[in-house]
């Protein structure tokens, strides 16, 4: 009898952790915490850069169908969509292709956009909508082909060098209304679709 309660008693101080075990335990969570934090900043802006690119690139699909069908003509679009001041009647990208990709897709929203595709404002109806669209059209390609813009007549650019869209630059933008609103970059780097639908950095 007092041999198993002996080895029961042995068993029981084997279970637990000891004050030093726990302690060099602690501590090495808290080393791999020290590294992790200042790494993973870096980290989430990447992931958001990677989504935005991947948005952009469904964009450039949706130009490359629309030309298609379109003699190689871009859509006519403006800059940038309501409710910023732009000085153009034109739809905007997400409205010009529609029916190639849907305006109010989650495509339209670059992950890294705090403030502009949720921006809320009252439309000509009277309704508060968003503004629904974290990018910019360069209105060089708008209602033209490649061959008839100033990038390739003036600057003598090819498509893998000739921005079509990108994300908004940070800044302040202001409304339609004349309301100015503070917006951040949306990752520590830019996302520039180009006309041969490659998404790379500004060039």
């Amino acid at each position: 009898m007092s041999i198993r309660l002996e080895r029961h008693r042995v068993r029981s101080a084997r279970a637990g952790f000891t004050l030093v075990e726990l302690l060099v335990t602690i501590s090495i969570m808290a080393i791999l915490i020290g590294i992790t934090i200042p790494v993973l900043p870096k980290v989430m802006d990447s992931a958001r850069r990677v989504a935005c690119s991947s948005n952009l690139r469904q964009i450039g699909i949706s130009l490359d169908l629309y030309k298609d069908r379109n003699k190689l003509k871009y859509p006519v679009a403006r800059y940038i969509g309501d409710p910023w001041l732009s000085g153009s009647e034109d739809l905007p990208l997400n409205e010009a292709l529609e029916g190639y990709l849907d305006s109010d897709s989650e495509v339209w929203k670059c992950p890294g956009d705090r403030v502009v595709y949720d921006y809320e404002y009252e439309n000509d109806e009277g309704q508060i909508v968003k503004a629904g669209l974290s990018y910019v059209y360069i209105t060089a390609f708008s209602g033209r082909s490649f061959e008839e813009t100033f990038y390739a007549r003036f600057l003598q650019r090819t498509p893998s060098d000739s921005p079509v869209s990108h994300d908004y630059d940070g800044g302040v933008f202001e409304t339609q209304d004349g309301d100015e609103v503070q917006v951040g970059f949306f990752h520590s780097k830019r996302n520039v679709l180009y006309a041969d639908s490659h998404v790379g950095e500004p060039q």
